[in-house]
C-alpha cells in the first residue's frame, strides 16, 4: 500500500503550480504519526529527471509519478533511471512514436476497425508529443527552479526543417496525417521520409493556413465531482466507437499469435520495433 499525492486538486485543473509545499507537509504529518513504512508518491510538474530528484529530495516523498510528462515525451522514465537527460532528434522521435502506433496495431487490430478504434488516442497523443522540447540540465536546471519546465508555453521556431516543424505542429489535422502516415509506414525511415515529404506538401501548408489548432490550455482527462455528494461531471468522453464480434476477436487473436511465432521463430523480436 502507499499514498500519491498531487499538489493540486482537480478543480484547479492546470490554472497554478503543484504545490509541492503541501506534499512536503503531508510527508512530515504521516511520518510523525508513525506510519513512516508506508510510501509516498509526489506528483505535479514533473517533465524532467532533475526536477523529480529535486522534489524528492526537497519534500522526502520515496518516489514521483508523472502525467503529462510521460504523454509529452514517453522516454521519461528512462531519463529517471539513466539520471540524465535523453535529447532525440526528430528523426529518433519519429521511431518512437512509430513503436507506439505498431502497439496499437498489436492490440487493435491492423485492420479498417482496428484503425477506427485507434484513432481515438493516437492522433489525441500529438497533443503532447508535439509539446516536447529539449531541456538539457545544463542550460534549463536554473529555470526550472523557478517555474516548472512543463508550465512553459514555448513559441515554435519559424527556422525549424521540415521534419521537426511538422512534429512540433499543434493543430489537430496535422496530428491526423502523423497517425496515418504512422500507421501506413513500412520502416522508421519510411515514416521519417513520408513525414518530410508531407510537411513540404500544399497539404501541410494548407494545415497551417486554416488548420484547426488545439487550445493552449490542458484537457483534464477526470472525472470531477459536482460539489454534491455522489454527483460527478465527465469533463472529457469519448465515443466508444465500433464493436467486434467474438468471432472477429477470436481470428484476430490467432492472427496476432501466428505472427509472433513466426517472428520469434525467425529469430526476431517482439514486439517488433
Amino acid at each position: 500500500a502507499g499514498i500519491t499525492i498531487h499538489g493540486r486538486t482537480a478543480q484547479q485543473g492546470y490554472s497554478k503550480n503543484a504545490d509541492w509545499s503541501l506534499v512536503k507537509q503531508a510527508v512530515r504529518e504521516t511520518r510523525e504519526a508513525g506510519y513512516a513504512h508506508v510510501p509516498i508518491i509526489g506528483n505535479g510538474d514533473i517533465l524532467t529527471h532533475y526536477e523529480a530528484r529535486r522534489r524528492m529530495h526537497e519534500t522526502g516523498v520515496d518516489s514521483v509519478m508523472v502525467g503529462r510528462g510521460a504523454l509529452t515525451k514517453p522516454w521519461i522514465f528512462k531519463e529517471f533511471e539513466d539520471d540524465a537527460t535523453w535529447t532525440p532528434d526528430a528523426k529518433e522521435r519519429v521511431a518512437v512514436y512509430r513503436t507506439l502506433a505498431g502497439y496499437m496495431k498489436d492490440h487493435f487490430g491492423d485492420d479498417a476497425m482496428g484503425r477506427r478504434k485507434s484513432w481515438n488516442f493516437l492522433p489525441w497523443h500529438f497533443e503532447f508529443l508535439s509539446r516536447y522540447r529539449p531541456y538539457p540540465e545544463d542550460e534549463f536546471g536554473a529555470q526550472s527552479l523557478e517555474q516548472p519546465l512543463i508550465q512553459n508555453r514555448n513559441v515554435v521556431s519559424d527556422d525549424l526543417d521540415p521534419l521537426e516543424a511538422v512534429l512540433a505542429n499543434r493543430c489537430s489535422d496535422a496530428h491526423d496525417a502523423i497517425a496515418s502516415i504512422l500507421w501506413e509506414s513500412d520502416s522508421d525511415q519510411d515514416a521519417a521520409t513520408k513525414l518530410t515529404e508531407f510537411a513540404e506538401s500544399p497539404a501541410f501548408k494548407d494545415i497551417l493556413e486554416t488548420g484547426r489548432m488545439n487550445s493552449g490550455e490542458d484537457k483534464v482527462l477526470v472525472n470531477l465531482p459536482k460539489g454534491t455528494p455522489g454527483k460527478w461531471e465527465k469533463r472529457r468522453g469519448r465515443n466508444p466507437g465500433p464493436k467486434r464480434t467474438d468471432e472477429e476477436i477470436a481470428q484476430i487473436r490467432a492472427e496476432r499469435a501466428d505472427k509472433k511465432a513466426r517472428i520469434l521463430a525467425e529469430g526476431g523480436v517482439w514486439p517488433p520495433n
